[in-house]
């Protein structure tokens, strides 16, 4: 019943966390954080999760794939980056060039998230009949 009850305040917390958000790198690295946490604590490996469906490039990632894109020519670099603005997280869309993380984005990702979530609780519903 415990990991039942710290897995829906888990997710109390996930979506309290993107209620508001200001600094997206900030925002990013609390819901990591919070899972990473939790992950530590239970056993389970839902940050690990997160950081692979969310996709979301620091500024390091960024290096990575616009020298990548160097290789190719000033005209590849042109399309990568296209109207990017600056700011702390970036994703890849589906052509493989660069754009902003919205606030869709990371309602999607943790909707993923908490579905994962969610099938675990019922899970250990069922172990407990």
């Amino acid at each position: 019943m415990k990991e039942i009850t710290v897995r829906r305040n888990l997710i109390s917390n996930l979506k309290e966390s993107i209620k508001e958000i200001d600094d997206k790198y900030e925002t990013y690295t609390k819901i990591y954080n919070l899972l990473n946490d939790f992950d530590c604590d239970y056993g389970t490996d839902y940050a690990g999760y997160f950081r692979e469906i969310s996709d979301f490039l620091d500024d390091d990632d960024v290096t990575y794939w616009l020298e990548l894109a160097c290789k190719d020519g000033i005209d590849r670099v042109r399309c990568f980056v296209n109207d990017t603005y600056s700011d702390g997280l970036y994703k890849l869309d589906g052509y493989n060039n660069l754009s902003n993380v919205e606030k869709g984005d990371f309602e999607s990702a943790i909707d993923d998230v908490i579905s994962t979530i969610n099938s675990d609780i019922e899970d250990l519903k069922q172990e407990e009949m």
